[in-house]
């Protein structure tokens, strides 16, 4: 494939992976944040797509495969515009950093959700929604850890968000509990991908390490450990997020008046 011919601005260093941030938060205005976000929306309106040129939802597609494939250390700028055999610098018309890459290439994935109907029995439609939020967040394990680096604020994220809080409203809830519902539910399912991605997750042989250390346990000490050793390592990863989404969804009440959950 021949690479794309495009005006060719001045490269740009490539961004490493950030380390984690000992100080304060990230700038307002910085990727991923409200004012960020905002001027993207306005710059998409304002700008013209070229015919046959390379386009963000291309770039961002790209992106998530070589994450998928290689990783996300190996989602590079010039590393994507490798794979994506165009000069690595016509992606800055699109993304202004590795960084902007990053926030874009996590909306796309918000893309892939299947929006469930909530038609009939809303628990059910909830637990659809965060079953299959789980599912497309367990096909792109590489990239669940951006999900915390900026705010879900993209067209993806925000299709989601309206549909959800859109359906909810329709089942006679009103404002505030269904934003907070929808919130409750949405942070479970980040949470459990999150520390599934880091490494909570644990295979068969895992689990009977960790059994066998709880087991020798002193019986003086830890009691209560040493006595259920095998249970506390029996669940894997998905019998926890069902129990855990059951017990979630069936403490929820339908309240019609607007005051939060105390």
């Amino acid at each position: 494939m021949t690479p794309q011919t495009e005006a060719r601005p001045e490269p740009r260093p490539e961004a490493q992976p950030a380390a984690p941030a000992a100080a304060g938060p990230a700038p307002a205005a910085g990727p991923g944040s409200p004012a960020w976000w905002r001027a993207r929306y306005a710059e998409r309106d304002r700008r013209r797509p070229r015919q046959g040129g390379l386009t963000l939802d291309r770039i961002t597609a790209g992106a998530l495969e070589l994450a998928d494939r290689e990783g996300l250390e190996a989602l590079t700028m010039r590393r994507l515009g490798d794979h994506l055999q165009v000069r690595h610098t016509s992606l800055y018309r699109h993304v202004a950093s590795r960084e902007e890459l990053l926030i874009e290439t996590v909306d796309h994935m918000l893309g892939e959700i299947r929006l469930p109907s909530l038609d009939g029995d809303w628990r059910a439609g909830l637990e659809a929604g965060a079953r299959e939020f789980r599912r497309v967040l367990a096909a792109h394990p590489a990239v669940v850890p951006l999900l915390t680096a900026g705010q879900l604020l993209g067209p993806n994220a925000l299709r989601a968000r309206e549909h959800a809080l859109a359906e909810l409203l329709a089942h006679g809830w009103a404002p505030r509990p269904a934003v907070h519902v929808y919130l409750t539910v949405t942070h479970f399912v980040i949470g459990a991908a999150v520390l599934d991605s880091a490494g909570a997750a644990r295979t068969a042989a895992q689990r009977a390490a960790m059994a066998e250390l709880f087991a020798s346990l002193s019986p003086r000490t830890h009691p209560v450990v040493h006595r259920h050793a095998e249970l506390l390592n029996s669940l894997d990863p998905q019998a926890e997020f069902d129990f855990g989404l059951r017990t979630l969804l069936r403490g929820l009440e339908n309240p019609h008046t607007e005051e939060a959950p105390s």
